[in-house]
């Protein structure tokens, strides 16, 4: 299958793109720059911007597959969020339109949990329920699964993604590099997380690949079964690490909303954007981030290879032998 990726340079991105090649797929990637160091000699590179959706449409012309990895997840301001996640989107999804691929399956979207929001208390949040999110980079992803929904002239597939890690992950590092300092800041106290690792991301979009049938037109929630909390996954690190203590320090919101403000304020003058901002604010405050993946093992028959503890360790050993731990 011919199989377009963009994002291929990102966290996820990275993880994927090896696989689709090891799997028998033609990949294309889109790249913004010719400048661009190409990681795979395998791969086709076509030069697109997502702001210019006719560049798009070389891009997409014979594709019989895009998974649309591509995003932002750290911005300056509310309109870089929706020209990140939504404009780059809708481009991408009119260039399809536009170029009518005759042999073309699915449109793989990576959204977001953000997208749907947190719950309000400790009961997992459905997909099928009202989403209600509560930061711009999440309504930029639902504003980006709408166009999806209704604009798109193909089927498509969109992959509300729980907190995701593993090798090539730059955000979740931080809470290794805690550890590993022995002190962990847990903004506004405990949280109740779904997550789930990378290589189980990848099998998922795989198998979406192979059974065409399955999936079509439908939002799933992507986690592991059970949920899990900010102190079990501290504790899974430490015991992995070796670390013999760490110390947890809750930091109230009235302390971390002005400090995450400050960093954004000079994000704006450096020009230099964070995810430590005041959108970001608005997530860490929330305590129950978890989702109901139950449509997606029930509909699919996927099940995630790792458990969480077999997840976190492959982690901890590639951030050390490419040293960034």
């Amino acid at each position: 299958m011919i199989v377009g990726v963009t994002g291929a340079s990102g966290f996820i991105g990275q993880n994927l793109v090896p696989e689709l090649i090891k799997n028998g797929h033609r990949v294309r990637i889109l790249v913004r720059s010719k400048n661009q160091k190409i990681l795979w000699p395998e791969v086709e590179a076509y030069y697109g911007d997502f702001s210019n959706p006719s560049s798009l449409v070389d891009f997409v012309k014979d594709l019989e597959a895009v998974v649309h990895c591509a995003g932002v997840i750290k911005a300056l301001r509310k309109e870089d969020f929706i020209m990140g996640n939504y404009n780059s989107t809708k481009n991408l999804v009119d260039a399809i339109n536009i170029a009518k691929p005759k042999n073309f399956k699915r449109f793989i979207f990576l959204s977001s949990q953000s997208a749907q929001g947190p719950s309000k208390e400790l009961i997992p949040r459905k997909v099928e329920q009202t989403p209600e999110p509560v930061s711009w980079y999440g309504k930029s992803k639902l504003m980006a699964e709408n166009y999806i929904i209704n604009s798109l002239q193909y089927p498509y597939t969109i992959l509300r993604l729980s907190t995701v890690y593993g090798p090539h992950d730059r955000e979740t590092l931080r809470f290794f590099q805690y550890v590993k300092w022995g002190l962990f800041p847990m903004p506004n106290g405990e949280k109740y997380l779904s997550i789930i690792y990378v290589k189980d991301v990848v099998k998922l979009i795989l198998m979406l690949l192979e059974k065409k049938d399955v999936g079509i037109n439908r939002i799933y929630f992507v986690a592991n079964p059970e949920y899990t909390t900010l102190s079990s996954i501290i504790e899974n690190i430490k015991s992995l690490s070796g670390k013999r203590r760490v110390l947890k320090i809750t930091i109230p919101e009235w302390i971390f909303r002005p400090a995450l403000k400050l960093s954004e304020t000079i994000a704006k003058i450096t020009k230099s954007p964070t995810i430590a901002n005041s959108d970001k604010a608005n997530e860490l405050a929330e305590k129950y981030w978890i989702g109901d993946p139950t449509h997606l093992y029930e509909e699919t028959g996927f099940k995630p290879n790792y458990s969480i503890i077999e997840g976190l360790y492959e982690t901890l050993m590639w951030y050390k032998e490419n040293r960034w731990l």
